[in-house]
């Protein structure tokens, strides 16, 4: 196959990927449709995929008492499958039209909605909170990643405080972006009294805890609290 016969069947490839839908939900255990549950959105990281974070972001909680949501960048980081969120005002309005389908096909609370994510899905959840694209009411970041947005100012962040946001900051304290950006993130939260939960893992790097869907229920109990 020549070189443009390639080049054109990555463009379909492309334009294929970008066309499907990029969130999977997971209902809870014994899900009534006459009930009505919290929604729980997850990012996952730079190079990854949503198929990737299903395998680990779980618990208990999550499984009997949420809708889960696990959303996927449209971004291509490494074909053919791992994805970043790196056109955030595109990832954005996807996300708004995740949103909303899941709004109507589900029962889930009105203007209620807790986001999570590893990295660059972390980022996106701080995002979140403060532009208030969603009605973010609860953010679990771990080992956050890519520095902040222009929605990361004294003003959002202040704004969310009185809104009862609240949030978890998880890292290691060998993840590489520890001191550069968790740190800074927390610094911010503290001046401006934004409640929050900051841990530090022991020997951890830029990585998934050991037992984390075992404390994420201690998370979430904060956050929804």
């Amino acid at each position: 196959m020549n070189k443009f016969l390639i080049f054109v069947a990555f463009l379909f490839f492309v334009n294929v990927a970008f066309c499907q839908k990029k969130y999977k939900v997971v209902l809870p255990d014994n899900y009534n449709e006459m009930q009505v549950y919290p929604l729980f959105i997850v990012f996952h990281g730079g190079n990854s995929s949503m198929e990737n974070t299903m395998l680990w972001w779980t618990s208990n909680k999550l499984t009997k008492e949420f809708i889960v949501a696990y959303f996927e960048a449209t971004t291509l980081d490494n074909p053919p499958n791992r994805w970043g969120w790196r056109n955030l005002p595109k990832e954005r309005e996807n996300i708004k039209q995740y949103y909303s389908e899941i709004v109507k096909t589900y029962s889930v609370e009105d203007d209620i909605v807790y986001v999570g994510g590893f990295s660059l899905g972390g980022k996106l959840s701080v995002d979140l909170a403060l532009n208030q694209i969603l009605p973010v009411k609860g953010v679990i970041s771990l080992n956050h990643g890519g520095g902040t947005t222009e929605f990361f100012t004294p003003e959002n962040i202040k704004e969310a405080s009185k809104s009862n946001i609240k949030a978890i900051l998880l890292t290691g304290e060998n993840d590489y972006r520890y001191r550069k950006e968790t740190l800074n993130i927390k610094e911010q939260f503290e001046k401006y009294r934004l409640q929050h939960r900051f841990i530090e893992i022991k020997d951890l790097g830029h990585a998934v805890p050991k037992n984390f869907n075992k404390a994420l229920d201690s998370y979430l109990s904060f956050i929804m609290d």
